[in-house]
């Protein structure tokens, strides 16, 4: 079997894991969220935007380098392994360290233990940083997606007990701890590599200059996508901030579940084809298009939706974040199929690409949100759907040129996922407004199912239609031997 039918099959396996995880993630954070307060939200951003800023330098790019070096050898990955395990042991520290300056930062004691407790979490993803990227690296996404599964499974029923218990922001931390837990338990069960009682510096070397350039993207991404909480959290208070983060966070599910697995299965493919200039062409229009059919109906219906499904899923006392929630949608858009170049980029061995346009972020969105904050949640999503897809469409520009593919191939490419969404959009609007719907009462969950229904078909016979040739294509190669 050729490694991008290995990579399709395994590809399969952990999207049907993540799927059944959305589920159950998904239908935990609305179980949640209807039981715990706003400002148990508000007060979990405050806790961890320091230490979840030292937190991002607990792998400092090692794992990416050990997916796109060419060769790596048990000595490598030993050394490796042992110099995360002594570098979380000590951002832990400073972790602990931090809380008691994040509670003078927003004058919220509250927040101290949860702060210092959430170092435990960093280390515990220090273990796993070499050998998940070796099941990576191998793609082993079955045995990847069950890790997750799993460890989300444990995750959600401790958070669904602890927030009856009445834990508060508490059930929050914790459900990320346990899951962190069970991935590390269940990851070296699994995984036939260990580390040997070796180290050398100078064999991390090589990986670290790689993985620096992507840890220092990472550690500018989060500054720039942290500022908006932080400036709410000092001038807005913790309900404000409640409504705004949960608001991002329901936005962001798409990305960060859906685009981010499409990210794992296809950059060891990139790597692998990296000196391959046509197919690492052809698979880099494939992936966008991908991801775009699969997330522009969402973050377009998100949006349409958005009072709907605020109102009936959330109920009424998160109608705050309505408006928010709809312009950060939107952002997504241009967000979800522009993460694909910075795995392009590193593919190709130009980490510091992305390092660039993450250097502009930082540049103009803080003080974007400093300005905006003042005026409540409202006018602090601004930013978001203003500067950040300027600098979006430059960094596809140059990412385009550099790959060699047109303006004119790129939006052909993306022709019929965007015609789809209209078309969509257009059937929502005339079922929305025709008044069949008068009849439910606005706090039902039947009309807001009968319009998710309604625009899935629109959408999925669109896309049968046009993309048929694409579809079948998918089909073959999933069943492929």
């Amino acid at each position: 079997m050729s490694f991008i039918k290995q990579a399709f099959k395994g590809a399969i396996w952990l999207s049907s894991f993540r799927a059944l995880q959305q589920v159950i993630s998904w239908t935990t954070t609305i179980i949640v969220a209807r039981i715990l307060l706003p400002q148990d939200y508000g007060l979990m951003e405050m806790a961890t935007v320091l230490v979840g800023y030292v937190a991002l330098f607990s792998e400092l790019g090692l794992g990416a380098a050990i997916i796109q070096r060419r060769n790596i050898n048990e000595n490598d990955l030993s050394s490796t392994f042992w110099f995360t395990i002594c570098l979380g042991l000590f951002l832990a520290l400073i972790c602990f360290l931090l809380a008691y300056p994040t509670v003078a930062l927003f004058n919220e004691p509250r927040i101290l233990r949860i702060a210092q407790f959430a170092a435990t979490i960093y280390l515990l993803g220090a273990l796993l940083i070499v050998p998940q990227n070796i099941l990576m690296r191998e793609v082993k996404f079955k045995e990847l997606g069950f890790i997750d599964f799993i460890g989300t499974i444990f995750s959600c029923i401790s958070m669904i007990l602890m927030a009856l218990s009445g834990f508060g922001v508490w059930t929050l931390i914790g459900g990320h701890f346990i899951r962190k837990l069970t991935q590390a338990i269940l990851t070296f069960f699994i995984v036939s590599w260990r580390p040997k009682f070796h180290f050398n510096f100078k064999e991390v070397r090589p990986y670290l200059k790689f993985g620096l350039n992507i840890a220092g993207a990472r550690s500018l991404r989060y500054v720039y996508t942290k500022s908006d909480r932080f400036f709410g959290g000092r001038f807005l208070g913790a309900q404000p901030l409640g409504y705004y983060s949960f608001a991002l966070q329901l936005a962001s599910i798409p990305t960060d579940r859906i685009v981010s697995l499409i990210q794992q299965v296809s950059f060891p493919v990139f790597s692998k084809y990296q000196d391959d200039i046509e197919k690492f062409k052809n698979l880099y229009l494939k992936i966008t298009k991908f991801i775009a059919m699969i997330t522009f109906p969402i973050f377009i219906g998100g949006a349409f939706l958005a009072e709907e499904i605020v109102t009936v899923i959330l109920g009424p006392k998160w109608a705050p974040m309505i408006f928010p929630f709809r312009i950060l949608c939107l952002t997504q858009l241009v967000a979800s199929i522009t993460t694909i170049n910075n795995i392009a980029n590193n593919a190709q061995g130009r980490p510091h690409w992305g390092l660039y346009f993450h250097i502009f972020n930082t540049a103009f969105l803080p003080l974007g949100f400093y300005f905006t904050c003042k005026y409540g949640i409202n006018t602090l999503v601004l930013p978001w759907i203003t500067i950040f897809p300027l600098i979006c469409v430059v960094w596809i520009l140059v990412t385009l040129k550099k790959i060699h593919i047109t303006i004119f191939e790129y939006f052909r490419n993306l022709l019929h996922p965007i015609g789809a969404s209209i078309f969509m959009l257009a059937g929502l609007s005339v079922v929305k407004h025709s008044g069949n719907l008068s009849i439910f009462t606005k706090t039902s969950l039947v009309p807001l199912f009968f319009l998710i229904l309604i625009g899935a078909i629109i959408y999925l016979s669109y896309i049968v239609i046009f993309e048929k040739e694409e579809l079948v294509a998918m089909w073959k190669l999933s069943r492929a031997r």
